[in-house]
This record gives structure tokens, C-alpha cells and sequence, in this order.
């Protein structure tokens, strides 16, 4: 059964100012439900907004080769090129060295590690290691490069030297063969993963890094950059945080904008670790980012479970955006650690992306059996490695939703409605809904006029009854299956029903 939380409130700071007499254009394509956007909230009653998390969980790649002896490390990224899912992860061998390997699947649950031929571990280069300065990295696909550089690939490099260490691109044409950028983008190592994607909406490269709060909590920082070759623009007046000491490269701070961060909704001690922020394939103005919530072992009631003054558990939160720069996050867990394919987790970290296959959605997320300092233990006590590499190491493990599936709009045996705002159609429009009904449930639609009178012929009793689970369930009427010029509401009645998204087709 999908896991649920029932949200007390709407989201309407990510939404644009409408006066309630203003037409909304009715864009052909897919509108998520997750705020206000479409929905006036004045019109809606015995409807809750849900979060709906994944519906199956699975473990699909164990750390067993060599060269993964203690395990992956918590920073990937999943790319959907041409149907094939290309995983980029990181692991440490059994010295701890880390290393950037890469997965490839056809569907998302059965991988292969492809024998690269670029690195040599242990006498030959038959691994799928990439023999790059890269594990605390991000991959994108850029629409905008040229072909031979469509993979984009930004990484930190030269740790911890103050005069070269920052953020660095690398591209390629494959996504297998990369060609390293010597210019350094920003110089300070966000010691994270980076997420960035080329946005459309405004023609520009959107940057997420890790950043540092006043009281010294990690946040989520956001550049906005036309050039993603050249070096990025940032506040130079903001004095570089020593936070590693003087002789090494600085940490970001307050150089760029941040975007999230831990507020006075979060226990005290909750550090935001990653970012993972995706634009949404599915959808325009539609952003996710999936950061991992640092439970941070501070105070006396967690001292004595802590390795040392930087250790904690992760969950996995989700964040909901529509320009990247405004952000919503949940503060029950995506997902959560525990108890998962014989072995118990304590952190859990999400890849950046997303894969579609069918009417699922597949993310990726790295799980650990240890809390976040155990490496640093490693380096302490060389000789306690053995041990843990007898160990369950837990892996990497696939998250399933159903297409939008991650905020609906739900009724239970109490009949619910909504309506959408006062919406424009300048042509016959077809009505989906991505929607599903339990075995006692329905669902109807109905058209509105700017007068408040039902549509003659597109009334609930006009409507044929929807008792479904589709992604894209086309809506019909006595009158047609498709919505008239005009300019109207819609008005959807629900009963044991949750419904994700509504899709207009011309």
C-alpha cells in the first residue's frame, strides 16, 4: 500500500499573483496539483492534499566488485539516454580510494557495469571506473551544447590546494569519454554533490550547491549563469569561510543566493546534506529536489552515539519548486532508512534524475548500514576496515512512483470537489486526468461558465462516471470528449479518489 501524509496546507507562495475575475490560459500538456496553481482553494471542500510516496522499494546493485570493497558512496546520478539508464555512482576500495563507475540498465532493475577499459585497478582496466577527479559529481544532459559535449559533467577537483580547488566542468559526447575544462567555474569545493540542469524557461543554466548557513548549517545555494563554460559571477564580497582552515580552498557560504535551508519547522540539529534538484521531464515550470535531512548527532542526549563531532543519520525529504529559486519542502521523509532487504539502514541518499519506463517513474538512492563518520573511522582505524567488508553494505536501491505520482489531491468515502480557476480555452481541448479510484470510488467532471452556471451538455450528469487508475484518463461528456472555446471552470467531485495531475490535449 503506498505510504501517505495528509499536507494542512497549500503551497501558495510558489504561485504567481491572480486576481479572481483573471483568465488563466489553458497550455496544452501537464499540470501537477501540487499547489494552487490551477486550483482556487476559495472553491474546494472535503478535498486534503496528500504526499504520496514511492510504492515500491528495491535494492538493484550490492557492492561487489573489487574495487567497491567498502561500498558506494553516498553522491549519483541517474541520465536516461536514448533508453538506456546510465548510473553514475561512486565507491571506495578496499583502501579506501574512491573511485566514479558507471551502471547501465535497459530497465531500471536489472544493471550491468560496463567494462570501460579507461582506469587500471588491479592490473588491467577491465572495470567500469572512469579515471577522473570525480566522485563528488553531477551529469546532466545539456540540449543546448553542441552534440560533442551534451553530457555535462561538474565536478570538484584539487582538494584542498586554496590556489586550484573549486568547481569544474568536464563534457562529452557519450557520456564514457570526457574532456576536462581547466577553468575553474567557482572557486570554492561545495564538498557535495552538485545538481544543474539548462532550463529552457529562461535560457539559462541553473547551479545548486552545498552551502553554509550563518550558525553553520548546511543549505542549498542556487546559480543562475548564461555560460556554463566561463566562470560564474558570485558576491565577491562575501569573505571566503575558512571552514576546512586557512591553508585549504574555502566552502561556499552566502556567494550565491540560497534557496533552502534548514528553518524553525526542523529540529535543531537537522543539516540539509544534498540537493538533488531535477527539472521535471513531464511538465513545464515543474522542479523537484530531493535533499538528504542530516540528523545531526549533536547535544548530550546523542553524544554518546556519535563517532565523532560530524556524524548523524540521513532521510530523504521532498522539495517542490516552479522557478527553481521558491521552494516548498516536506518535512516527513521521501524516503527514510530501516530495516530493507535483510539489512538495516541508517542513511539514505537520493540520486539526481529520473527514468521513465511505462507509467512508472524510477529513482535511485544510495542506502548505508552506517551512520556518516564510519569512513572517517576507517581512516582512523585502517585495520577495522576488514571487518566491515564482511558486512551487508547495502547498495543501491530503486524507488518507484507512478508518473507525477508525488503530491495528489485526495477524497475519501465522503464526497470531495474542487475547481480550477477561470481557465481560457481558445480551442477544442481535450480533458486527461492522471487519476485512480479505489473499488468503491468515482470521480466526475464538469464545465463552469464565467456566469457560475453548468455548461449545457458538460454537467456531472453530463459526465461519464470515472472509476479508473490511469495516468491519462480522457475525460468525456453527452456533448463530446473535448472542451469548447470559452472561458470556464472546471469542477472535479471525487469519492475514495486521488488525482495527481490534469493534462489538456489539443
Amino acid at each position: 500500500m503506498r505510504a501517505t501524509l495528509v499536507l494542512p496546507f497549500l503551497f501558495h507562495f510558489l504561485l504567481p499573483e491572480v486576481s479572481p475575475g483573471e483568465v488563466m490560459p489553458a497550455r496544452p500538456g501537464r499540470h501537477l496539483l501540487f499547489d494552487d496553481r490551477l486550483i482556487d482553494p476559495a472553491h474546494t471542500k472535503n478535498v486534503q492534499t496528500v504526499l504520496t510516496k514511492p510504492s515500491q522499494i528495491k535494492r538493484v546493485l550490492k557492492p561487489e566488485a573489487e574495487w567497491e570493497a567498502l561500498g558506494f558512496i553516498f553522491y549519483s546520478t541517474v541520465i536516461d539516454h536514448e533508453g538506456t539508464a546510465m548510473l553514475y555512482y561512486g565507491c571506495y576500495d578496499a583502501n579506501k580510494g574512491k573511485h566514479l563507475c558507471l551502471a547501465t540498465s535497459r530497465d531500471g532493475l536489472d544493471w550491468e557495469r560496463p567494462g570501460l577499459g579507461l582506469t587500471e585497478f588491479g592490473g588491467n582496466k577491465e572495470n567500469n571506473i572512469f579515471p577522473l577527479e570525480a566522485v563528488e559529481a553531477g551529469v546532466f544532459l545539456d540540449p543546448s551544447a553542441p552534440p560533442e559535449k551534451r553530457f555535462r559533467l561538474l565536478h570538484n577537483r584539487h582538494w584542498p590546494d586554496p590556489e586550484k580547488a573549486g568547481v569544474y566542468l568536464s563534457s562529452s559526447e557519450d557520456g564514457i569519454h570526457w574532456i576536462q575544462n581547466e577553468t575553474c567555474l567557482f572557486p570554492r569545493v561545495p564538498d557535495s554533490q552538485p545538481s544543474a540542469f539548462f532550463d529552457p524557461q529562461n535560457q539559462k543554466y541553473q547551479i545548486f550547491l552545498r552551502s553554509w548557513t550563518k550558525d553553520r548549517k548546511r543549505a542549498v545555494s542556487r546559480a543562475v549563469v548564461g555560460n556554463l563554460e566561463k566562470p560564474w559571477p558570485f558576491d565577491e564580497s562575501v569573505e571566503p569561510l575558512a571552514f576546512w582552515g586557512p591553508e585549504k580552498v574555502a566552502t561556499p557560504s552566502r556567494e550565491f543566493p540560497v534557496v533552502m535551508e534548514p528553518d524553525n519547522q526542523d529540529a535543531d540539529n537537522i543539516h540539509l546534506y544534498t540537493n538533488c534538484v531535477t527539472r521535471y521531464p513531464l511538465a513545464d515550470s515543474v522542479y523537484f529536489a530531493f535533499p538528504a535531512a542530516y540528523f545531526h548527532f549533536r547535544g548530550a542526549a546523542l553524544e554518546e552515539r556519535a563517532l565523532d563531532g560530524n556524524d548523524g543519520t540521513f532521510d530523504v525529504q521532498l522539495a517542490v519548486s516552479r522557478d527553481g529559486a521558491s521552494w516548498h519542502r516536506f518535512r516527513e521523509p521521501w524516503v527514510e532508512p530501516g530495516y530493507r532487504d535483510g539489512t538495516t539502514l541508517q542513511l539514505v541518499s537520493m540520486s539526481t534524475g529520473m527514468i521513465q519506463r511505462g507509467r512508472e517513474l524510477h529513482q535511485f538512492f544510495v542506502g548505508w548500514p552506517y551512520t556518516h563518520n564510519r569512513p572517517v573511522e576507517w581512516d582512523r582505524d585502517p585495520d577495522s576496515r576488514a571487518e566491515w567488508m564482511e558486512k551487508d553494505l547495502g547498495g543501491i536501491y530503486r524507488a518507484t512512483t507512478r508518473i507525477d505520482g508525488f503530491v495528489a489531491r485526495s477524497a475519501g468515502n465522503k464526497e470531495g470537489s474542487l475547481k480550477t480557476r477561470l481557465l481560457g480555452f481558445k480551442r477544442q481541448t481535450g480533458l486527461q486526468l492522471n487519476i485512480a479510484t479505489s473499488g468503491t470510488g468515482y470521480a466526475s467532471c464538469a464545465l463552469i461558465s464565467e456566469e457560475g452556471k453548468y455548461l449545457s451538455g458538460f454537467g456531472h450528469a453530463d459526465c461519464e462516471l470515472i472509476r479508473a487508475d490511469e495516468i491519462a484518463f480522457p475525460v468525456r461528456w453527452k456533448n463530446g470528449a473535448t472542451i469548447p472555446p470559452g472561458n470556464y471552470r472546471i469542477e472535479m467531485r471525487l469519492r475514495s479518489a486521488r488525482i495527481w495531475a490534469i493534462e489538456f490535449t489539443e
